[in-house]
């Protein structure tokens, strides 16, 4: 692997994208994004976005992969945490952040509209939405605030709370809560058109046109 490095690489230690929202179906659903509240957290919400569907859950896998009471597997949208198998730093905490609110709850299923159904493991993508109090948290949102999780998507897929998660993330990054709790920022470079992440020294780099930024930006 030499030198290179995503971003969370530079966190705490090797977390790999997982290979999911490839192989993807469509889905043309419409849809409004949720409204959002005055709250000192991005991730709650004073309403549900329209064409949620309210559903039971029956397990938690992961911090961001669940199964629905009727079956079918959810793969949270827009995020990327910790494997449980390969004991990565904060997978267990990921995890209960997920658990404790999902679990036997009933759930606020959104769909990213226009976007992609099903990936090729067949699983759900979506947003996932709770009751809190006279709110509705956002798991995907909250889950990355609290620092358990990374903002991502695939290339060029487009989410409606793009700016919501990346903020969610400064946030953590700024408070050093879960994978940020360790990171110290660093100038990284990427080829125009890659989506890796480098040192300035890589040789995968060395002699090509690339583009300098700080990890966090990334």
């Amino acid at each position: 692997m030499g030198q290179c490095m995503s971003i969370v690489n530079t966190v705490v230690t090797e977390i790999q994208k997982e290979p999911g929202n490839d192989g993807l179906v469509k889905d043309d659903s419409g849809g409004s994004p949720p409204t959002t509240n005055s709250s000192s957290s991005l991730a709650l919400h004073d309403s549900l976005p329209s064409g949620v569907e309210e559903i039971g859950c029956k397990s938690v896998y992961d911090g961001d992969t669940l199964t629905l009471s009727d079956g079918r597997r959810v793969r949270l949208l827009g995020i990327d945490t910790p494997e449980l198998k390969e004991k990565q730093p904060f997978a267990e905490e990921a995890k209960e952040y997920t658990n404790s609110r999902c679990y036997k709850q009933q759930l606020f299923v959104y769909p990213e509209p226009g976007g992609e159904a099903t990936d090729h493991y067949g699983r759900t993508l979506a947003h996932i939405f709770v009751k809190s109090g006279d709110q509705y948290l956002c798991i995907n949102e909250g889950i990355v605030e609290a620092g358990f999780a990374r903002y991502y998507t695939p290339k060029d897929v487009n989410l409606h709370n793009e700016s919501a998660l990346r903020q969610a993330q400064n946030n953590a990054l700024a408070a050093k809560r879960g994978l940020w709790s360790t990171f110290e920022d660093d100038n990284v470079c990427r080829t125009r058109n890659g989506t890796a992440y480098h040192k300035p020294s890589c040789e995968h780099v060395a002699g090509k046109n690339t583009q300098s930024i700080m990890a966090s930006e990334g």
